[in-house]
C-alpha cells in the first residue's frame, strides 16, 4: 500500500467533488472509500458544478459569507425561507432581515 501525500486542500460543493470524483474514476479504480463518497455524492447532489460553484461565488460577493458557509448553504436543499434562518443562525453569527432572507432563498432556489 502505498502512502499518497496531500498536495492540495480546498473546500468545494458536493457538485464540484462529484465531478472531480468522476472524472479520477474515468482513469483508475476507486478506492472503497472513493466509491462510497461518488455514490453518496451522485445521491445528494442536486446541481451542476457550473451552478454550484457560481451560487458560492455570488453568496461570497453579494452577502459576505464565509466560502465555507456559502458552500454549506448550496449543499443543502433548503426548503423555507424560516429553514435558511435556521441554518444561518448556526453558521452566522449575525442576524439578517427578512428582506436579507429572501433575496438569499431567491437565488438558492433560483426562483
Amino acid at each position: 500500500m502505498s502512502v499518497k501525500k496531500i498536495r492540495k486542500s480546498e473546500e468545494v460543493p458536493h457538485a464540484s467533488a462529484l465531478a472531480i470524483l468522476r472524472e479520477v474514476a474515468a482513469t483508475t479504480q476507486l478506492s472503497d472509500e472513493q466509491r462510497k463518497t461518488l455514490d453518496y455524492l451522485e445521491k445528494v447532489t442536486k446541481r451542476t458544478r457550473e451552478n454550484a460553484e457560481s451560487l458560492v461565488k455570488q453568496l461570497v460577493e453579494k452577502f459576505g459569507f464565509a466560502k465555507i458557509t456559502a458552500i454549506q448553504l448550496v449543499n443543502l436543499s433548503i426548503d423555507s425561507v424560516e429553514e435558511l434562518r435556521t441554518v444561518l443562525s448556526h453558521l452566522e453569527r449575525r442576524e439578517y432581515s427578512d428582506s436579507e432572507l429572501r433575496e438569499i432563498f431567491k437565488l438558492l432556489t433560483g426562483q
